[in-house]
C-alpha cells in the first residue's frame, strides 16, 4: 500500500505520521533533514530540524513565484506550520553537468549538491531557500 501524501497546509500531525513511516534520512543541511518517502521514490520529505522553519517557508515562497520557469524541483505539499515540505526527488548530477548550466540569478547558493536532474534529465535546483533580492532603488537610477 502506498502512503498518501497530505494536502498542502494540512496539520503537522499528518506529516509526522509520514515522517515516522519514512525509511531513512538521505540528507542533512544546516536547518533541515531530508528523508525518502516509502512508496514514493519520486519525492522527498524535508523536515526543519530546529525551531526555525525559515528555509521551508522560503522555498514555498520562491517556488510560488518561479515554478513556471522549470528551474526548481517541484513542491507537492507542505504542512500548515511549514515544518514539513514534500518536494520532487532529483538524481545527483554527474561531474561537469553544472558547468554548462545557467543558474538563475536569483539563487545565491550555487553548490553542485544543491542541484539535481529530474526524470527527463533536466537540471533543477533542489535547495532554493537562499536567494538574492534586487535593490528596488537601482531600477530608478
Amino acid at each position: 500500500m502506498t502512503i498518501e501524501i497530505p494536502r498542502h497546509t494540512s496539520p503537522d500531525s499528518l506529516f509526522e505520521s509520514l515522517w515516522l513511516d519514512s525509511p531513512g534520512r538521505i540528507g542533512r543541511g544546516t536547518g533541515r533533514d531530508v528523508y525518502e518517502i516509502a512508496g514514493h521514490p519520486d519525492k522527498v520529505l524535508k523536515v526543519s530540524s530546529g525551531q526555525s522553519k525559515f528555509s521551508n517557508w522560503m522555498e514555498i515562497l520562491v517556488y510560488s513565484q518561479f515554478k513556471d520557469t522549470g528551474e526548481l524541483a517541484e513542491l507537492f505539499s507542505w504542512s500548515w506550520s511549514g515544518k514539513f515540505l514534500i518536494m520532487e526527488r532529483l538524481a545527483p548530477l554527474d561531474p561537469g553537468d553544472l558547468s554548462s548550466h545557467r543558474i538563475p540569478s536569483y539563487l545565491t547558493d550555487r553548490k553542485p549538491e544543491n542541484y539535481g536532474k529530474d526524470a527527463s534529465g533536466k537540471i533543477k535546483a533542489l535547495d532554493y531557500a537562499a536567494l538574492a533580492i534586487a535593490n528596488p532603488s537601482s531600477d530608478f537610477l
